[in-house]
């Protein structure tokens, strides 16, 4: 491995975008470091509270997202994810602001997942509050809906 300067803390692969919220993260919740076998690094995003992302859909926090994903991408991670799948409705705007991958949610791997399924099988989605989902908005957010095969 070479090691090069230029960033304050080393070591972390994978960045985590987290809603504004304080409550008890066990083991097993992305909100817990010892989740994963390898270190994360966390951004809070100020403002972000579960209300004003999954009830509301502010597309006003957008642009703290995108600046939380520049954040970590300057600290050095090497991808980027998110503590809660309604993200998806970020997904392209923070994807194309920077040059590391990004999974806003485990949503993104739906299709995937239904085209392993054999025929008459689905893909099943909990969620925290079935009602926040809905068509897009705007373009680039996630929808439910039908993937073809």
């Amino acid at each position: 491995m070479r090691v090069r300067g230029g960033q304050n803390i080393f070591g972390f692969t994978v960045g985590i975008l987290m809603l504004d919220t304080q409550f008890p993260r066990i083991p097993g919740d992305m909100g817990n470091a010892t989740t994963f076998a390898f270190p994360v690094l966390y951004h809070r995003v100020r403002g972000a509270s579960p209300e004003r992302v999954v009830r509301q859909g502010q597309q006003e926090l957008l642009p703290s997202f995108i600046e939380g994903a520049r954040s970590l991408e300057r600290e050095g991670v090497r991808a980027i994810s998110t503590n809660c799948g309604f993200l998806a409705m970020f997904q392209s705007e923070v994807a194309a602001a920077v040059s590391i991958p990004v999974f806003t949610s485990s949503l993104m791997l739906v299709p995937l997942v239904h085209r392993m399924l054999p025929p008459g099988k689905a893909v099943g989605i909990m969620t925290v509050d079935a009602s926040s989902l809905r068509p897009p908005i705007s373009r680039g957010q996630a929808s439910a809906r039908t993937f073809p095969r």
